[in-house]
């Protein structure tokens, strides 16, 4: 039986989900074992910051990691992008280019992570169009969460701005806590309470 947490785990997970979408042989798991990393992490690990990193993209086996800003003044945090499993954040705006995304990449949860290093992707795709099948997914997946997210922020209420994520971005409600959300969101806890409240009952609190 395979430990859920250890390497050959990971890759299998990493391996189920691409080969939802392309024909899987043998030289791409010799590929993956030759070259990528895979990173068992504890809640609130930092995987990157914005003083020391690598362009990479982090493969969400299990758990889930999030792009965090924080205000230097308040200390604040805002949530600017989450990777549930089968997702991926990426230390840069794409893999073609240098430029680095603000902000760090931290662990939500504890779980397994794929770090795939940029260069070898660029390198494996020379040789091998299936490398774009997979950023192709995981960067179409990524654009329709931060279009949902869009449309669920834009200029609404935080009262309307949690009936819209709910409705919009179900599978990222169901995955984080009360305060992930109002991070996420940019509206606060006593506001998320306020709307799950309503969505379980259909009326608000009593004051």
């Amino acid at each position: 039986m395979t430990d859920k947490r250890s390497p050959k785990a990971g890759l299998k997970l990493l391996f189920d989900f691409w080969g939802k979408y392309h024909t899987i042989d043998n030289f791409h798991y010799q590929w993956a074992k030759d070259n990528l990393k895979v990173k068992t992490v504890k809640r609130g690990e930092q995987l990157s910051s914005t003083d020391h990193r690598s362009e990479m993209t982090y493969f969400v086996a299990t758990g889930l990691l999030a792009r965090i800003e924080e205000n230097p003044d308040t200390g604040k945090r805002k949530i600017m992008s989450l990777a549930i499993p089968n997702m991926a954040l990426m230390t840069t705006n794409h893999l073609y280019t240098h430029n680095l995304y603000p902000g760090n990449i931290v662990a939500l949860r504890s779980g397994i992570i794929i770090a795939i290093p940029h260069l070898i992707l660029r390198q494996f795709q020379e040789n091998e169009k299936s490398i774009d099948t997979l950023i192709d997914v995981l960067s179409n997946k990524k654009k329709r969460q931060l279009a949902l997210l869009r449309q669920a922020t834009l200029g609404h209420s935080p009262f309307e701005r949690y009936l819209h994520f709910a409705r919009l971005l179900p599978e990222i409600k169901a995955a984080t806590t009360q305060i992930e959300q109002a991070d996420l969101l940019g509206i606060s806890r006593h506001a998320v309470q306020t709307s799950q409240y309503f969505l379980l009952t259909g009326k608000f609190p009593e004051k």
